[in-house]
């Protein structure tokens, strides 16, 4: 994922620009009508040093302290709008999370601060009080800084954290779409193998072709910069489509389907249907590659305003029986995806039979 526009602008010192070129056009318009234009360019100078901090933070932070330091010794009627160049200087090391850095210029700027208060106030509580203030606005800057550092970082972790889900939803796709389709052409092509019936080709080369073109679809998502969403609604049918055509498939495959709905399918909201639907796909594509086709197939589903219960109960082939132990990666892809809803998925043989369970809750949801 690309880093955001906030992102860029802040690592890359836009703001630290805008802050030093609003400092410059003071610098240039009190400098002007001042008794000393040398303040001007010691002024001017400050604040090219600041901007350099940006390429060279360590030895361009030096500079600065060396045109702070000509302060010390600089008349009574310089305007010293440099100062505030340091300001920035900590400012913009803070959200660039140069924490060695910033410490090192912070102790030296305020000293040179504190130090030429007391040359400006040489008695009462005033350089205790200026030397306080600018104390204050270093406070300020750092935490500032640190604020923007730490959201920064955040906004980091969030991306990261998108794109890890991002990879995620293409392995569950990839084994929906792809890996299921080549899964059913290789059983096709065995069949057809084992028949001699060249025609059954046909229906091989029409799988092959339809697989191609989920390959495209998804590639052509993940080159849009939404293919996180392309991926999780596009080419989506409704629930009570998915579980017809579903239950059409495995009738056109030999498979003795029997269905029960108490409820209708239409009255499950769009999140839980959509994950409802892949898993009745991800069941469909499990009958059919270990299913016993003479032998009844049971699809029950009983909706009410709470909760969706889904289940899948087909008996197994001696040669294609699933260990009872094991989770398939289409049975772990689809627990997860259930947990994102607050469903549970219970997988599980018993004797010869197959049972594919599903819980959705539905209450609350639009």
């Amino acid at each position: 994922m690309r880093p955001t526009r906030t992102h860029r602008l802040l690592l890359g010192g836009t703001l630290d620009l805008a802050l030093l070129g609003i400092l410059a056009v003071l610098t240039v318009l009190i400098g002007l009508n001042s008794r000393n234009p040398l303040s001007l360019v010691v002024d001017l100078a400050a604040c090219v040093a600041a901007a350099l901090t940006l390429r060279w933070p360590r030895v361009a932070g030096a500079a600065l302290g060396v045109v702070l330091t000509t302060y010390l010794v600089a008349p009574y009627d310089f305007t010293e709008m440099g100062d505030y160049a340091a300001l920035i200087v900590v400012l913009g090391t803070g959200i660039r999370s140069q924490r060695r850095t910033r410490a090192m210029l912070t102790a030296g700027y305020l000293t040179i601060l504190v130090i030429r208060q007391f040359q400006l106030y040489q008695t009462g509580v005033q350089p205790f009080l200026s030397s306080l203030a600018w104390a204050a606005l270093f406070a300020v800057m750092w935490l500032i800084g640190s604020a923007i550092a730490a959201f920064d970082k955040a906004q980091e972790q969030a991306r990261l954290a998108a794109l890890a889900q991002q990879r995620l939803v293409l392995a569950r796709e990839l084994h929906d779409t792809v890996a299921r389709s080549l899964a059913r052409v290789s059983r096709q092509i065995h069949q057809a193998a084992a028949s001699g019936d060249p025609t059954q080709l046909r229906s091989v080369a029409d799988q092959v072709s339809e697989t191609a073109g989920q390959l495209r679809w998804m590639l052509g998502a993940l080159r849009d910069s939404d293919s996180e969403a392309e991926l999780l609604t596009g080419a989506q049918s409704s629930l009570a489509g998915t579980v017809r055509d579903s239950v059409a498939h495995l009738q056109s495959h030999g498979f003795q389907v029997s269905t029960s709905i108490d409820g209708s399918l239409d009255a499950v909201p769009p999140e839980p249907g959509r994950v409802l639907g892949e898993i009745v796909q991800e069941a469909t594509a499990n009958v059919e590659r270990h299913g016993a086709t003479d032998r009844p197939c049971v699809l029950t589903v009983c909706i009410d305003d709470t909760a969706v219960d889904l289940a899948f109960i087909n008996e197994v082939r001696e040669s294609g029986s699933p260990d009872g132990s094991a989770r398939p990666l289409g049975l772990l892809g689809a627990a997860e995806r259930l947990a994102l809803v607050g469903g549970q998925l219970e997988a599980r043989q018993e004797g010869t039979h197959w049972i594919t369970r599903v819980m959705i809750p539905i209450a609350g949801r639009t």
